[in-house]
């Protein structure tokens, strides 16, 4: 399965395509007003393990947020393994 988003002329649409790799379950309580991953503002990742936009933050350990890292790691290796 191919969970990557194209953006027109055929890009990866990275962030489309890490928020929607990263969908919440229905038992996961929702971060307000949205998660940092679906936010167009600069993210940053602080010392301490919490990620966070200019509107939102998460937690260290979040689920959504490792999962957004983990398939993050996973498309740049992808992306290295074509050029070699």
């Amino acid at each position: 399965m191919n969970l990557a988003v194209r953006a027109t002329g055929g890009d990866l649409n990275l962030q489309a395509t890490l928020s929607l790799s990263s969908a919440t379950g229905p038992d996961e309580e929702p971060v307000r007003p949205h998660h940092p991953i679906t936010c167009s503002s600069p993210l940053r990742f602080e010392d301490d393990g919490t990620f966070a936009c200019s509107h939102a933050s998460v937690p260290p350990g979040d689920g959504r947020t490792q999962s957004c890292l983990d398939h993050t790691v996973a498309l740049l290796l992808l992306e290295l393994v074509q050029d070699l």
